[in-house]
């Protein structure tokens, strides 16, 4: 039986892993249908974890903005129906490919990315809504800008980096962590500097057995 001191120790920690969130980041060719259309989301799940995973979502009201047609990027992204679903972790990978996939030549900015990840079916209808509710933070930087130069594109490598703290998954919850590498390819030939970024991901699905989608997302 935990002593007194550990079951405090266990309080402590859970609630720093759901601590951190709210990222407003980031098609191809491939299937659509009933398997691309955004879920229902599910119940709010538990305060669980001890990390900077994202807090349980819920549910709220957001206002669409306009943006600019999503349009393929060079290559296209991955789809909901290339990958076994209820795999948590392959959704995961899907989802963040998708999202860290830039092509300067149809994309306004980064965001853009978000926004085709989203209409291509890898997030809940709640997450989905909060892209399209999303606001530009800024200008794009001046990365975006040499990119620009070189009508550069983005290729995309993801390596799973989950630590032993992770929260265990339930029927209908799931983290998971990710460091992403993104290195930008000009049309012209050059290829720029590529970068880094760690991932953490919730899923959730309305019941065991049904498909995972990215319901939240912290990227660091």
């Amino acid at each position: 039986m935990p002593t007194r001191s550990q079951r405090r120790r266990a309080v402590l920690v859970l609630p720093a892993f759901v601590a951190v969130l709210a990222l407003a980041a980031c098609s191809g060719s491939g299937a659509t249908g009933a398997d691309n259309v955004p879920p229902d989301d599910p119940p709010a799940p538990a305060a669980t974890g001890t990390g900077p995973y994202p807090k349980p979502t819920t549910t709220a009201e957001v206002s669409p903005r306009a943006t600019a047609p999503v349009r393929p990027p060079h290559g296209g992204i991955p789809v909901p129906a290339s990958v076994d679903q209820e795999d948590a972790s392959a959704v995961a990978r899907g989802a963040l490919i998708a999202l860290h996939t830039y092509d300067t030549d149809v994309d306004p900015g980064r965001q853009q990315a978000a926004l085709r990840m989203a209409a291509v079916g890898w997030t809940t209808a709640a997450y989905a809504a909060q892209q399209r509710a999303a606001q530009p933070r800024g200008g794009n930087g001046a990365a975006w800008t040499e990119w620009t130069r070189h009508r550069a594109y983005t290729t995309v490598k993801a390596t799973p980096a989950d630590e032993a703290g992770r929260p265990a998954d339930t029927a209908t919850t799931a983290y998971r962590q990710w460091t992403i590498t993104i290195t930008p390819r000009g049309r012209d030939g050059w290829t720029g500097e590529p970068e880094m970024s760690t991932a953490f991901v919730e899923l959730t699905r309305p019941a065991a057995g049904k498909s995972w989608r990215l319901s939240a997302l912290q990227v660091q």
